[in-house]
């Protein structure tokens, strides 16, 4: 993967985070999001565990939370109920850009996106992004693999995944990585907030590891190509091995295999 340039560090968030909570544990850190959500928290809202027991990510599956090792944390972004659906559901790449430039800018700099919502480093998942609507607002769910050496992992996921401090080589000072994250992260918010996905599509598509090779799982038949941008609407086009083009609106999309 090429390495991209990393901006400076941006200034501390106006609104992303100023009422927190912070956990030790919890089943999901969403789960308590959305409930404040509806209970009518403030708009940036933040929900922060040391350990989650029943962590997912997309499509149901699992997310490992350890205690003490990674950042598993969920907002509550409040979004105008005039905007369509279609372009609502766009807002999870203007997270997975604010979370590329964080993990950039605390040094893993050949960081890129695997759409909709994955951070990759050399191919391995490092950060993964959940979206999930709630009444008028938006739960953003993020979990990002911070520790690194033996056991930082589990060993199932050893093989398809990295940490930040593996990639970056030194160890990863977890408040202040926060930090960077929520003030890289609300200036994109704030440009969905106000334009919807056209300001987002070009930074995310700067941002797409290149010429990244997939597999879909195009309703039980695999179709293997690779990542060639988004369309206006924030779908992913695919171009398979035959040179046909598919728009990827759904489903599970793996990395490789290689050609």
């Amino acid at each position: 993967m090429t390495a991209s340039p990393v901006a400076a560090a941006p200034a501390g968030p106006r609104w992303l985070g100023r009422h927190r909570i912070e956990l030790a544990s919890c089943a999901s850190t969403s789960d308590i999001a959305m409930a404040l959500a509806r209970a009518g928290c403030p708009h940036g809202t933040v929900v922060r565990a040391d350990a989650q027991t029943a962590g997912r990510g997309r499509l149901g599956r699992a997310w490992a939370s350890p205690p003490g090792r990674h950042l598993y944390l969920s907002a509550v972004v409040r979004i105008d109920p005039a905007r369509p659906t279609t372009e609502r559901a766009a807002l999870t790449l203007a997270v997975g850009v604010g979370v590329v430039d964080a993990v950039r800018a605390a040094g893993a700099t050949a960081a890129g996106l695997k759409w909709p919502n994955d951070v990759l480093v050399d191919g391995r998942k490092l950060a993964g992004v959940l979206c999930e609507a709630s009444g008028d607002a938006i739960v953003v769910g993020i979990g990002v693999n911070l520790a690194g050496g033996d056991g930082a992992l589990p060993p199932d996921l050893a093989g398809s995944a990295t940490t930040l401090a593996d990639a970056t080589g030194a160890a990863v000072d977890r408040p202040a990585f926060i930090a960077t994250l929520l003030a890289a992260l609300e200036p994109w918010l704030d440009r969905f907030a106000a334009a919807g996905p056209a300001a987002i599509l070009g930074p995310w598509q700067d941002r797409m590891v290149p010429g990244l090779r997939l597999t879909w799982d195009r309703a039980g038949q695999p179709v293997t190509g690779r990542a060639a941008g988004l369309d206006p609407d924030g779908a992913l086009r695919l171009i398979d091995d035959a040179g046909a083009t598919h728009r990827v609106v759904a489903g599970d999309l793996a990395v490789g295999p290689p050609r």
